[in-house]
């Protein structure tokens, strides 16, 4: 897998995890190194100006007392596993809760890291969400759990080092990890884990991170390989054109102001300014 094979696809995260490749998302940690490596893509898109769904699967439990988040790798991000029945949930209830055996199963994988919520100096902005927020040059005053959470965010060793200061000379004083209210996990994941998405905003929102992702039903994209557009199955046989499709007369496309209405109570706070942009380059002529 290169980098010339690996593209942004656009979509909701149902729509964009479907038309990827299993097992080729990036991750968060991923895109921040790729974010400073190589900024500009051959489609000349520019990854510090994007946001992204990602890879990494955030599972919510209770350890004793204790809440926790355990942060996945694609392979056991059991939102992406079970993205239909996942979606459903998410969009409809707020909360994915996956088969109890599977969510330990992920919990124990050898790629998953385990954080204590109540360790992380967490800033609560309501009764759902808190932020960890991250300097971009005094990070060496986090503690240890805050450390282990931002390097596996922002990546890990020097490449740490190199994006905290690709961050400082955009400008960014401090970025942000969301994360669910360690009140709100005990209150909801007493009984069994409930998994969220995630997703890494672009600069213009301080390249920050959602552990807590539920408004999945948004336009944004996924990074990965794509799959292949035209199923065998659906060619057509012996050399036949296939028609064009027929759009229904009734069938008109929204202005920029009705997406946008639509789409604010699924669009989480921290990605609204990014939301916006995005979609209002889809209504330039």
């Amino acid at each position: 897998m290169t980098l010339d094979t690996i593209v942004n696809i656009s979509g909701n995260l149902k729509d964009a995890y479907k038309a990827a490749v299993a097992g080729t998302l990036r991750h968060v940690d991923e895109l921040m190194n790729e974010r400073r490596t190589t900024p500009t893509t051959p489609e000349r898109d520019n990854l510090r100006n994007l946001w992204f769904y990602t890879g990494d699967g955030e599972l919510y439990f209770v350890d004793g007392k204790t809440p926790k988040l355990a942060m996945t790798r694609e392979a056991d991000n059991l939102v992406l596993r079970h993205i239909d029945d996942a979606f459903t949930q998410l969009t409809s209830s707020g909360n994915y809760r996956p088969d109890r055996a599977e969510a330990d199963a992920a919990i124990k994988a050898s790629t998953t890291e385990i954080f204590d919520l109540t360790e992380l100096k967490l800033q609560k902005r309501d009764t759902e969400y808190s932020r960890m927020e991250v300097s971009t040059t005094k990070y060496d005053q986090l503690n240890t759990e805050q450390r282990r959470l931002a390097e596996r965010v922002y990546g890990k060793g020097d490449d740490f080092v190199a994006n905290m200061a690709m961050l400082k000379v955009a400008g960014i004083q401090a970025t942000n990890i969301y994360v669910l209210n360690p009140e709100y996990v005990k209150a909801n994941a007493k009984d069994s884990p409930v998994a969220r998405a995630s997703w890494l905003i672009d600069f213009g929102c301080s390249s920050g991170f959602s552990a807590c992702g539920r408004g999945i039903s948004s336009g944004g994209r996924v990074r990965g390989v794509r799959g292949e557009v035209v199923r065998e199955a659906d060619a057509p046989e012996n050399g036949a054109v296939p028609s064009a499709p027929v759009v229904p007369s009734e069938i008109r496309t929204p202005t920029l102001a009705e997406t946008l209405a639509v789409s604010r109570p699924y669009v989480p706070d921290v990605a609204w300014k990014a939301f916006e942009v995005d979609i209002g380059k889809l209504y330039k002529p």
